[in-house]
Formats: C-alpha cells, sequence, structure tokens
C-alpha cells in the first residue's frame, strides 16, 4: 500500500500570503455574491469540527474565507501529489485514505482535535459524479462522529467537541459569477445523543447531522431559486 505523506503543517508564511490571495480571488474575480448566514455559530478557537456539504473542489476554499483562522481540512491522500501536494500540507489539509484509512491517519485527526485544532471533514466522503451530484445531500459516512468520539474519550481532550454543521449551495453551479450560499447552524455534541455504545451513538449523531445538513440545504436551494425566479 502506498505510504500516506509527510504530515501538514501551517506555514507562517504560505498560509497567510494564500489565504489573502484566495479571499481576494473568491470574492472579487471569480464568484458573485457569498452570501453567509449563521456565522455566529462558526467557531473562533478549536477542538471543533465543521461537518461540511460537499458539492465541488471550491469548497474547501469557500470555508476558508469565511474567518482568518487555518482550518485544518481532512484531504483525500491521492490529492497530496506534486507542487499541488506541497502547497496544501502547508496550508494545514491533511491526508487520509478515504476507501481504507490507516491508523495513522486516524490518529493524526484525534492529535489535532488534541492540539485544539479546528477540522474541516466533508462527511458524505467526497465529491459525487454525473447525476450524484445533483443530489442534495447523499449518505453520511459515519466516520466523523467515530472519530469525535474517540478523541472524546481521551483525557487529553474535554468531553463534548462541538460538530458545527455547513450547508453550502452554488447557484446556478459552482462557476464564475454564481451566487454562493452558505448556512452556519448551531453546535451539537455528542452529549445529545444518550446510548449504550459508542456504535450507538455514533449514528444518532451521523443521522442528526444528515437531517439538519438537508433541511437547510432544502431551504438555500429554495431560497436561491426563488430569487433567481425574481
Amino acid at each position: 500500500m502506498k505510504s500516506l505523506p509527510p504530515r501538514s503543517y501551517v506555514s507562517p508564511w504560505v498560509y497567510p500570503v494564500i489565504s489573502t490571495t484566495n479571499r481576494l480571488f473568491l470574492r472579487r474575480f471569480f464568484f458573485g455574491p457569498i452570501r453567509v448566514q449563521g456565522l455566529e455559530h462558526y467557531p473562533t478557537k478549536g477542538p471543533a469540527v465543521l461537518a461540511i456539504k460537499h458539492y465541488s473542489r471550491w469548497d474547501p476554499l469557500v470555508i476558508a474565507t469565511l474567518k482568518p483562522k487555518a482550518v485544518r481540512f481532512m484531504t483525500n491522500a491521492n490529492q497530496f501529489e506534486g507542487f499541488q501536494g506541497w502547497l496544501i500540507e502547508r496550508l494545514g489539509a491533511f491526508p487520509i485514505d478515504l476507501a481504507r484509512p490507516q491508523k495513522s491517519s486516524i490518529k493524526q485527526t484525534i492529535d489535532l482535535l488534541h492540539q485544539g485544532e479546528i477540522l474541516g471533514i466533508f462527511p458524505e466522503g467526497g465529491i459525487g459524479i454525473g447525476m450524484e451530484r445533483e443530489r442534495l445531500l447523499r449518505s453520511l459516512k459515519p466516520g466523523v462522529a467515530r472519530l469525535i468520539l474517540q478523541a472524546e474519550a481521551s483525557a487529553k481532550v474535554p468531553a463534548a467537541i462541538p460538530i458545527i454543521p455547513i450547508a453550502l449551495h452554488y447557484e446556478p453551479g459552482a462557476q464564475r459569477g454564481a451566487t454562493v450560499w452558505i448556512d452556519i447552524a448551531p453546535p451539537f455534541n455528542s452529549s445529545l445523543f444518550p446510548a449504550d455504545s459508542d456504535k450507538e451513538r455514533a449514528a444518532k449523531m451521523t443521522q442528526y447531522l444528515e437531517d439538519v445538513l438537508r433541511d437547510r440545504l432544502q431551504a438555500l436551494r429554495n431560497h436561491s431559486q426563488e430569487e433567481s425566479e425574481s
């Protein structure tokens, strides 16, 4: 099996330059309006997990415009190649093999939460292809909840790591000039889901997250369509 790339970090000179350039490019030159609701729910410090709808490769860049603090995005290991790999490692992204997560990847995720980082995770597991991409939301993977429960089980991390659902919608699509809609839902945590086992608790957390994202994505889609027709 191919080994995973070196562990990532936030470069004190690469990140500020790319972050500022990204914000100016997306907001002034590429997309149309970026409309955000619920910004008061966005965490100012970690540990915290952003659970984000995954529509396109633009999603991490869009989320990175919301606040100056770096978000440590969980990224498919096959993206860490060439110059792109060199760059995203220094922007704080960290690798995981989505098909066969290695213990080292899981440990790194938990370590980042131990260090008080804000993680960006796409619980659908990737971007949909073809008609899958047009679906409101694909079934979520339970791995996000399981990782959080593992981190909370450690004495190094206080219980109840907040999970912040974030709905993303592009109208008419993730393309130049599109309006970007972002809805940041109130945080929730594992303490809201009593269960006899971590497996049961993870399933409840995942279902709740899926319900919240689905409801907010539908509301964003309806709102954007109403606006485009007016």
